[in-house]
């Protein structure tokens, strides 16, 4: 038994570097429960799980009782995606191409186009996001009876995540740009402003653009306007995955924005 384990961690070693995994993906292997010689493999990324190839008959289920395997399920959790396949090397090579896939930045071919007014503001997003818009009281010290934010939202297992959200309000403080930063800075202490903004344009507006890391999990990017009249805040943030996945998109719907 202690051969045939030694053998099949060995084929998994050898297939694991014949396919080149992913930078940064580890195999691990576990004995199965209820069947001897049968073994599950452990996908892992950043010391987090992120997929299994399991074999049915690793554990008792239903018409499975009799410990004789009939497919493997290959299961990738990041990007909620699972298949069944004949043999072993059919599943690894499902998965390993999956991670690869996933782990590369992502390419929207399909967009939709948006113009809301309040706020006055027209750009593009991906065709699967939704949006909303809201009001949001004296930010700012701005005084408004109407929406002032619009706010991108992609699907995630769960829910909505909240990945973009453009503040457009009047000015009513009269505040300079750097006093609109230092108050979003007081909201987020993560936030450094001093010396550390540089300059973006937006639709022809010329923001002040800085970049932070919050809790050592997220990537947080903001971009500050201020005039006479009003005060633009546009922020988007990158969490795990999506640090290497969106920030292309970010870029094309920022260039796309209008105003």
């Amino acid at each position: 038994m202690k051969v045939l384990a030694l053998l099949f961690i060995l084929a998994i070693s050898f297939q694991a570097v014949s396919q080149q995994l992913p930078k940064g993906v580890t195999l691990e292997s576990t004995a199965c429960n209820y069947a001897p010689g049968l073994f599950s493999t452990q996908f892992q990324k950043s010391n987090e799980l992120i997929g299994m190839i399991l074999p049915d008959a690793c554990y008792f289920s239903g018409a499975e009782e009799d410990g004789v395997n009939k497919y493997f399920i290959a299961d990738f959790y990041n990007d909620n995606k699972k298949d069944t396949f004949d043999t072993y090397n059919e599943a690894m090579n499902w998965m390993v191409k999956t991670i690869e896939e996933y782990y590369q930045p992502l390419v929207i071919t399909k967009w939709q186009m948006l113009k809301v007014q309040p706020p006055k503001v027209s750009l593009k997003y991906p065709w699967d996001w939704s949006y909303k818009l809201d009001k949001l009281e004296g930010i700012f010290k701005s005084k408004i009876q109407s929406e002032n934010r619009l706010t991108l939202l992609r699907t995630v297992p769960f829910g909505k995540s909240e990945v973009f959200f453009i503040v457009r309000t009047p000015n009513t403080a009269k505040l300079s740009v750097d006093k609109a930063m230092e108050m979003t800075a007081q909201m987020n202490r993560a936030i450094i402003v001093k010396g550390s903004a540089a300059e973006y344009v937006i639709g022809g507006k010329s923001f002040k653009t800085a970049q932070n890391s919050f809790m050592a999990q997220m990537d947080q990017y903001h971009f500050w306007y201020a005039d006479e009249q009003e005060i633009i805040y546009v922020n988007y943030n990158l969490l795990k995955d999506e640090k290497i996945r969106y920030p292309e998109v970010m870029k094309d719907i920022l260039e796309s924005i209008t105003w």
